[in-house]
């Protein structure tokens, strides 16, 4: 019986000075039947000649016109074969056995299983030192606490996760609308449909930089409402969760310096559901 075809997709833009290494962590892996699907967002760097750089025939090399992580994410998905699919940032890097260990954790378990992630390593930007590890947690039925989740609880979701195509087949694919959770999002809808599983090693290297969306408070804070709309109708059937939620806007909003729009959220909180945390927080204020 012939080997299932992974396929992987990298997203770029403008990172052809680190590239090499991620491309490299993929051809380097021990479960050869691959293929890589490299989508060029538009990059005006030499982000093209670092993919002409390798000469593996399994490396698929598409251009589009700068249109945002989750449209590149989308193009890759639409042109991929493969029976799984696996996404990895282009500023982090694999370890040589991540998808021959994912797959077996899909051969041992096959029942409504979906998606198996792994844990991280936290890396600085030029890959040298190692700041911190951590290790997944949750498997099976994981809707509740992706729901609830302030950070993704599907870690490194961007760089970790190899998902059955036939998640977005019956899912659907990203939102490219959302500036941010576009990957918490998307997972929120395979678990309503689909189990977790995960890898317990760290397989996966992500570079931490003041690049990373993740830095950019407000659009955190935009992505988080946006996402709010997608999921409220989840949201409105599990009131603590919802709670949870507005009094994480609302700290989000406090760290802004916003204190009107904190105080608001931290009321809608207390009206859902008294956590304590949230009546702390509106005391103080």
């Amino acid at each position: 019986m012939e080997e299932p075809l992974v396929s992987v997709i990298i997203p770029t833009y403008n990172r052809a000075l680190i590239l090499k290494e991620t491309i490299q962590s993929v051809l380097e892996q021990t479960y050869e039947r691959l293929e890589l699907i490299v989508i060029d967002d538009g990059s005006t760097d030499d982000t093209q000649a670092v993919v002409d750089g390798f000469k593996d025939e399994r490396i698929i090399y598409i251009k589009q016109e700068h249109k945002g992580l989750p449209s590149a994410r989308n193009k890759g998905i639409e042109n991929a074969k493969g029976e799984y699919i696996a996404f990895l940032d282009s500023d982090d890097m694999w370890l040589p056995e991540k998808i021959d260990k994912q797959l077996k954790i899909f051969n041992k378990n096959k029942l409504k299983l979906g998606v198996v992630y792994c844990g991280v390593e936290y890396i600085d930007e030029k890959s040298r030192k190692a700041k911190e590890k951590k290790l997944p947690a949750y498997k099976g039925n994981i809707f509740l606490e992706l729901l609830g989740a302030r950070r993704n609880v599907v870690l490194g979701a961007g760089s970790t996760v190899l998902v059955k195509k036939e998640c977005f087949q019956r899912c659907g694919l990203l939102d490219e609308n959302l500036p941010y959770r576009v990957d918490l999002e998307l997972l929120i809808r395979i678990s309503k449909k689909f189990h977790f599983d995960y890898v317990p090693e760290t397989l996966v290297k992500i570079r931490i930089h003041d690049k990373r969306m993740s830095f950019n408070l407000d659009t955190v804070i935009k992505g988080r409402e946006l996402l709010f709309e997608k999921i409220y109708n989840d949201l409105r059937q599990h009131k603590k969760i919802l709670a949870k939620y507005y009094y994480q806007t609302g700290m989000l909003y406090m760290q802004k310096g916003n204190r009107r729009k904190s105080k608001e959220y931290m009321f809608k909180s207390i009206r859902i559901f008294p956590l304590m945390r949230a009546l702390k927080e509106l005391i103080a204020r």
